[in-house]
């Protein structure tokens, strides 16, 4: 099959700034579209221009971007007006059998709708109506363009409260979730693990991971705790305070600071961890959730990530608000149990299978 996927914004940007990327390889989306490869199809992906790497790259993919038209009224780092995308489509678009247009509330998927027709499917990751101008324009789009211009085409949920939110809107949101894909390759699981949690995350304020390290620091102080060490995965501006934050504690040799790594990097430490931890106050969709399922590597959490239903539900960590020492220590003693509940079920996340599911949707 010939594969066409629309995704305009290809990273997060940073409080609106769009940070170009030396490499878009591990983003969410190259992921996900290797997996199509890997079960023998071909794939276009369509993208915003602003997020073009800055070193050029071996893609096993073609990849196509657009300027954004008005990028002071239509931000690329949330609603891109893709300029061109519209003609490209009208010529191109009949020589795929399937394409996938990222989110309901996007102008790129309006268009792949009045063009594609009904070899469209939408893949939805948002769970609410985005902020954006008091979260009016998604409110809008949902009552009035989607009905009018959408209303028939095929909705594929990221997560459960996805599919829950779109069916507000939409009769036409299928039962199957497909999440956003793992790396087999690079993510797998082993079955030796050390004494260590582990935190990937952007070290910026809706991240608390200054709470994590508090609660980590109370871990330790149990003599029965004492030597296990906490790996933080990623850069930021916090990162100084949280270097402070460690040393005022007094864990600072316990607390190690790795920067960013990319996934081939990072995999190890992740699969011989006990647990990723998040206590996120700002992300509704975490791939750092899936990837440390499809490692073997149970997760606590609060409930804030739309993972966390799905993380409850089959016994892959601990979901609670405000999760203490106390939550590390029940993880600890179960993460046998937990460990083999994600072995088991990290397989339907690879990219590999998220690929098969969605293809599988389109063919029903």
């Amino acid at each position: 099959m010939k594969i066409l996927i629309i995704n305009c914004i290809l990273t997060t940007a940073e409080k609106g700034v769009i940070t170009p990327k030396k490499s878009i390889w591990d983003c969410m989306i190259s992921t996900f579209a290797r997996g199509f490869i890997e079960l023998g199809h071909q794939v276009t992906l369509l993208a915003s221009q602003e997020f073009q790497p800055t070193e050029e790259e071996d893609l096993p993919f073609e990849i196509i971007y657009f300027p954004s038209r008005l990028p002071q009224v239509f931000k690329p780092s949330l609603l891109p007006w893709p300029r061109g995308m519209h003609t490209w489509l009208k010529q191109h678009a009949g020589n795929y059998d399937l394409v996938i247009a990222s989110e309901s509330f996007q102008i790129s998927s309006l268009m792949a709708a009045r063009v594609c027709g009904p070899k469209l499917l939408i893949w939805q990751e948002m769970v609410r109506h985005q902020r954006l101008l008091f979260k009016l324009p998604s409110k809008f789009w949902h009552h009035v363009v989607f009905p009018l211009f959408m209303r028939d085409v095929t909705i594929v949920p990221r997560s459960e409260p996805a599919k829950l939110f779109m069916r507000q809107y939409s009769h036409h949101v299928s039962d199957v979730i497909v999440d956003h894909g793992t790396d087999a390759t690079v993510l797998y699981p082993c079955e030796e693990h050390d004494k260590s949690f582990v935190v990937i995350a952007r070290l910026v304020p809706g991240k608390h991971v200054d709470s994590i390290i508090t609660k980590f620091a109370r871990l330790i102080a149990i003599d029965q705790y004492k030597d296990y060490r906490l790996d933080i995965i990623g850069d930021g501006d916090l990162l100084q305070e949280l270097k402070q934050l460690a040393a005022r504690l007094g864990v600072e040799k316990q607390v190690v600071f790795h920067g960013f790594l990319s996934h081939e990097q990072l995999a190890e430490p992740l699969r011989r961890s006990l647990a990723l931890l998040v206590n996120t106050s700002m992300d509704l969709n975490m791939l750092t959730t899936a990837e440390a399922i499809t490692s073997g590597t149970p997760v606590v959490t609060n409930t804030v990530p739309s993972s966390a239903s799905f993380i409850a539900a089959n016994g892959l960590g601990i979901v609670r608000d405000n999760w203490d020492e106390n939550d590390l220590i029940q993880l600890i003693n179960n993460y046998g149990m937990m460990h083999e509940a994600c072995v088991k079920v990290g397989k339907e996340l690879t990219n590999v299978a998220c690929a098969r599911k969605m293809i599988n949707i389109a063919h029903q």
